[in-house]
């Protein structure tokens, strides 16, 4: 009944990628190691990062070890809304900031911790070929939700038309 997503990407070689706003959009993280914490982080804080300038803001923190308090927490915190994202020539993947790289909070303060470690960026989201992606009343479908959102519709609100010259006669 509907038509898979899947597809060959050797198929599609020199084509643009681009997202369905069923599949959901694409978007970036970065999760972040850390030791040494000491101000634990607000969710939408940004964090800017001492020598690099890089920025993300705080979508969510970990704790794994130590404590606030004591100084020497280490966790994780997830970063949205990145600025300053470098791409490794070779590998091809993107990072954040720099391997023991202090870290200043907008609330958290100044050295709030010390990154542990050099962050990638993470994608989230579907992508695919231009050709197998249908543009409609503004949004951007893949085939199998565009068959399944709107097909039927279109279908529906097709005018019913009968030809009145081949009637015949009335009964």
């Amino acid at each position: 009944m509907f038509e898979r997503c899947d597809f060959d990407p050797e198929e599609h070689l020199g084509e643009k990628f681009m997202d369905c706003c069923r599949c959901g959009v694409r978007y970036k993280h970065a999760e972040v190691w850390f030791d040494s914490g000491s101000t634990e982080p607000t969710v939408g804080e940004v964090f800017t990062g001492a020598t690099s300038g890089d920025t993300g803001v705080v979508v969510g923190t970990e704790l794994y070890s130590g404590s606030w308090a004591g100084g020497d927490a280490a966790g994780v915190v997830t970063l949205s809304t990145l600025t300053g994202v470098s791409k490794d020539s070779d590998t091809l993947i993107e990072t954040v900031f720099q391997n023991d790289e202090e870290i200043n909070g907008a609330t958290a303060g100044d050295s709030c911790m010390t990154v542990d470690g050099t962050p990638e960026v993470k994608k989230y989201g579907r992508m695919y070929p231009e050709s197998l992606i249908t543009v409609f009343r503004g949004q951007r479908y893949c085939r199998a939700h565009f068959d399944s959102v709107w097909r039927k519709k279109l279908i529906d609100e097709q005018p019913f038309f009968i030809d009145e010259g081949d009637r015949g006669e009335v009964w």
